[in-house]
């Protein structure tokens, strides 16, 4: 066994060796003449020295290809060793992997890396695979080695942020980030799914509103689920901040939604974590001041309480209802009520002015209990909710126990028919409902804030 494991491994190197040496050959055996390489350092000249390794998304890998090759590739590529932190399914055909270039090999600041990258894209003897630092779009950081995995878990961020940063550790020279490094060991029988978007706030230029961005990220999911035949997977998504109104929005976009992938999502949606949503409002004066005359306040205006009164926008009252009665109706179609988690800061943070001054530390997203919904604490400001620096993390292990718990809940219903053939069955039965077995677990159920104070009332 142990020769035939060896042999294995001899071969597998060969085969590498040999992808390699394709790919980096043509004609008759002669080597590719490579372009001029960009001139690298005036794009580096007098920039900061940067406190953890860069890293890198890499799209399109053929789906034959083993971590080792695609290591031995980029360090052709690129001049420097690096390290594969990840290496998933993301179609049926094509890998996606995140990768960092150690301090000493590759030394440039991250927000520097996608001009490296667009420099030298086009000098890469590679050129079918596509590599870039801003995480836009979908990035398939995991895929369970079974089969199937049971469940999708989506991550969606929020405002003005970068989609892998926004999870990453803080720790001084770490390069962990907890969806990718720690999540997969405690709950492997998943994939995960994180999506960014363009979403800057100074010199923010997109008109979009929140209901923009959730149908761009709706139709996206619902094509990725489709081309990787997963679209009947229970789904928990993850939101922070602003990302949380978006999984909402696009869940009521879903429900009435014609096309039938997206439908179907709205079927097998299972559960939503939330970190600092700003249900209530976002309470931070100096954001509203940052875009007063650009584009994107139309945006920052549907996030922001009123800063004469403090009360919520009209946008975020309307979409706290329709969420809540989404909630309800799938409870009414499932027979059992969609769980929703909301953690909250209880750190202050210290925002920024337009001109870079530090303002006065503030709670960004305060506690707004929402009927049916369970809310939890988190002891860390609104950024630090989703930077965890180990597995042994407190909050790591708050947060991981309970998208745990979520996905006990899934495999205990697997057995219930979606929404979508439960509305088929009652069609052909009246009013009689099928609905499978339900539930092991009984969980709570979704209430509107109506029911809430009438169920109240009654034990007065």
């Amino acid at each position: 066994m142990k020769f035939n494991s060896q042999l294995k491994r001899t071969q597998a190197g060969r085969t590498g060796a040999r992808e390699l040496s394709t790919i980096m050959t043509s004609g008759k055996g002669k080597a590719v003449a490579r372009s001029a390489e960009p001139d690298l350092e005036k794009i580096s000249s007098n920039l900061p020295t940067k406190d953890r390794p860069d890293t890198i998304r890499i799209k399109s890998i053929p789906v034959r290809y083993t971590t080792e090759l695609l290591e031995m590739i980029i360090q052709k590529e690129f001049g420097s060793k690096p390290r594969i932190h990840s290496l998933a399914l993301h179609t049926k055909d094509y890998l996606c992997a995140t990768a960092t270039f150690p301090d000493e090999d590759f030394g440039f600041p991250t927000e520097q890396l996608p001009k490296v990258i667009q420099a030298r894209q086009s000098h890469l003897s590679a050129p079918e695979i596509q590599y870039d630092a801003d995480f836009l779009g979908f990035t398939a950081l995991y895929n369970s080695e079974k089969s199937k995995a049971d469940v999708d878990i989506v991550a969606v961020v929020g405002l003005g942020t970068h989609a892998f940063g926004t999870f990453r550790s803080t720790s001084r020279g770490s390069h962990e980030m907890w969806l990718r490094d720690f999540l997969p060991k405690d709950i492997p029988n998943t994939r995960i799914l994180l999506y960014g978007y363009p979403s800057a706030v100074p010199g923010g230029q997109s008109t979009e509103k929140v209901e923009d961005i959730a149908s761009t990220f709706l139709n996206r999911l619902a094509i990725l689920r489709k081309n990787t035949s997963t679209r009947h997977r229970p789904i928990i998504f993850i939101g922070q901040s602003l990302g949380g109104l978006i999984v909402q929005e696009s869940l009521l976009r879903a429900e009435d939604s014609r096309d039938p992938y997206e439908q179907e999502i709205y079927d097998v949606w299972h559960g939503l974590i939330g970190f600092g949503i700003p249900i209530a409002g976002l309470n931070n004066p100096s954001l509203i001041e940052a875009v007063k005359s650009q584009p994107n306040k139309v945006l920052i205006s549907q996030l922001c309480r009123d800063s004469d009164n403090g009360t919520p926008s009209k946008y975020l009252v309307d979409l706290k209802h329709r969420f809540e009665g989404c909630c309800k109706h799938k409870e009414i179609l499932s027979s059992y009520a969609p769980e929703v988690l909301y953690f909250w800061e209880r750190h202050y943070s210290q925002p920024r002015t337009r001109n870079g001054i530090v303002g006065e530390k503030i709670l960004m997203v305060e506690d707004s209990a929402t009927p049916g919904a369970r809310n939890l604490p988190l002891n860390s400001d609104h950024s630090g909710m989703v930077k965890y620096s180990s597995r042994s993390d407190l909050l790591y292990e708050d947060v991981s126990n309970n998208i745990n718990d979520m996905i006990e809940s899934v495999t205990e219903r697997k057995d219930v028919l979606p929404s979508s053939l439960v509305n088929e069955a009652q069609r052909g039965m009246g009013e009689r409902t099928i609905n499978g077995p339900l539930p092991l677990r009984k969980r709570s159920t979704f209430l509107s804030e109506d029911e809430t104070e009438a169920k109240l009332l009654e034990h007065i």
